[in-house]
């Protein structure tokens, strides 16, 4: 990921959460990474990015050394940020993610509702089914910690698989 692609990436995060991406602890990285994963999921291309499952769901190495770079370089990318407006054509896909990420379920944390999205589009994508009990069952299968979170996939299924 080049350094323009990161600082686009770096305004959608700011646009979806509300501030910049962080990589200063782990749950703010897996927060960058589904943030990532699901923009790309929408059509929006921010380079080379080649997410794979990993332990936490939907990874990217080039995203996750980006972050490590903007950490470093936190100043300098918060003024270039600065300067950067998003783009007219990508905004109503960005609100459609803001609005999937507003509907998460009081009783769900931030980073299990992003992590459900992120990992059930993948799933999804991986093995060619929009089946949500299959899906959901796979995903606790992986992530033994999401099951108290079960209600939750399927509310965010229905909210990732609206038609706008």
């Amino acid at each position: 990921m080049d350094n323009k692609n990161l600082v686009a990436y770096s305004k959608v995060h700011e646009h979806l959460l509300g501030k910049l991406p962080s990589a200063d602890n782990y749950e703010d990285r897996i927060i960058a990474q589904k943030i990532g994963y699901l923009v790309e999921d929408a059509g929006i291309h921010l380079g080379d990015l080649s997410f794979f499952w990993h332990k936490r769901g939907p990874y990217s190495r080039s995203l996750a050394s980006a972050l490590r770079y903007f950490e470093k370089n936190r100043e300098d990318f918060e003024e270039d940020c600065s300067y950067v407006k998003i783009h007219e054509y990508v905004l109503p896909r960005l609100d459609f993610l803001k609005g999937v990420i507003a509907g998460k379920p009081f009783d769900c944390p931030n980073i299990f509702w992003l992590e459900i999205c992120a990992s059930l589009k993948y799933l999804s994508k991986e093995g060619r089914t929009k089946d949500i009990d299959y899906l959901s069952n796979l995903l606790i299968k992986k992530k033994p910690f999401l099951k108290p979170y079960e209600r939750a996939m399927h509310q965010s299924w229905e909210l990732l698989n609206k038609v706008v």
